[in-house]
């Protein structure tokens, strides 16, 4: 079978993920401001909406950056006070080329890592670009395998 041809992968090892659900969504930009004045980046987002007006929240920030963001949620008005953290997680995103030119390419990726045992955690896409967030401990085996899956540029790891 053909292998796609991709422009890139993309990685990264020290990362937090962050899950929680707001009880105001309206408490969303307040979130979103306090955290930048404390300089803390979201490296990966995904949002879903209840239709009671719930918002699930699970996002991706610096591992450095936990607690200082931990601390940050514990001021919004959470459904559940719940805030599930997993500390050590990585990220792997397959860049280009644009998926409605290449479908299949989202299956692609998540076929060739979940047939090797990687745990996917969560999945963010754009037009071109795929993010799956997985065990920190994985990232490089992750790429092992992405490589083989993939036509990948020499140096676009």
């Amino acid at each position: 079978m053909e292998r796609f041809k991709v422009f890139d992968v993309l990685h990264h090892e020290h990362l937090s993920l962050i899950s929680l659900s707001l009880a105001e969504p309206v408490s969303l930009p307040g979130l979103f401001a306090r955290l930048e004045e404390k300089d803390i980046k979201i490296k990966f987002l995904v949002s879903h909406h209840e239709d009671d007006g719930t918002l699930h929240l699970t996002f991706c920030v610096e591992r450095s950056s936990l607690k200082t963001t931990h601390n940050t949620l514990l001021e919004l008005p959470l459904k559940e006070d719940v805030i599930n953290i997993q500390p050590e997680v990585g990220m792997v995103a397959i860049h280009g080329p644009h998926f409605a030119e290449e479908p299949g390419i989202i299956n692609v990726m998540h076929r060739a890592l979940a047939s090797q045992g990687l745990q996917v955690l969560a999945i963010s896409t754009t037009v071109s670009t795929s993010y799956f967030i997985i065990p920190a401990s994985e990232v490089v085996r992750a790429l092992e395998i992405l490589r083989e899956a993939f036509e990948i540029p020499r140096g676009k790891i």
